[in-house]
């Protein structure tokens, strides 16, 4: 789903007038998609229009001049950001109607690679009996993590079956038999695949 992306801040007020004139424009090519305007497209094109007045009288003017610039300027980037929310709330994730709109689409951060196995995995005492907690050291973009158990010692062969899914670095593993020793491996997730699994830790249960 694609996120709309306002990229107003900041924005030089000459900037902030070519926006408008963009958004008005896309807004009025696709008024099919866009039917009813909040603010409608009269309200955007009179602030706009009342910023470049401004831009204009402040080149010359005293304090006076230049408040008027800073209030026409807050005024537009209002009304746009009330457009934004508008051409958002239609597009509804669609990024084609987002740039219909006349907005871009927020970039996501997606993972070209492979997680890199989870590391450092420590035994903490559980809050519950018959349980056993892990915790460990994952990097960012991993969506989820696999927990695995084995109740046979990975030298000697393991068992391995996952017995949970979490998207922290951490876990508490329930049901288990108390005071038996178990063996926990852990594998980091993404949208590109699986990593390798981290070291065996060895922890006994509660």
């Amino acid at each position: 789903m694609a996120n709309l992306k306002k990229a107003l801040a900041h924005m030089p007020p000459a900037a902030l007038v070519a926006k408008a004139e963009h958004v008005h424009a896309q807004l009025t090519a696709h008024a099919a998609d866009f039917p009813a305007p909040s603010p409608s497209l009269a309200e955007l094109a009179q602030a706009k229009d009342a910023l470049l007045v401004a831009i204009a009288d402040a080149l010359d003017g005293g304090r006076r001049a230049h408040q008027a610039k800073r209030d026409a300027y807050s005024k537009l980037i209002a009304l746009l950001r009330r457009t934004a929310q508008y051409v958002g709330n239609v597009a509804n994730g669609d990024a084609q109607l987002i740039i219909n709109g006349g907005f871009t689409v927020r970039a996501t951060a997606t993972p070209s690679h492979l997680p890199s196995a989870p590391r450092n995995l420590e035994a903490r005492t559980p809050d519950v009996e018959n349980a056993a907690r892990i915790e460990w050291r994952g990097e960012a973009k991993v969506r989820l993590y696999q927990v695995q158990r084995s109740t046979q010692d990975p030298a000697t062969g393991a068992d391995w079956t996952s017995v949970a899914y979490t998207s922290k670095c951490k876990c508490t593993i329930t049901g288990l038999e108390p005071y038996r020793m178990y063996w926990f491996r852990v594998i980091a997730l993404n949208t590109v695949g699986a990593s390798l699994p981290s070291d065996v830790l060895m922890a006994r249960a509660s």
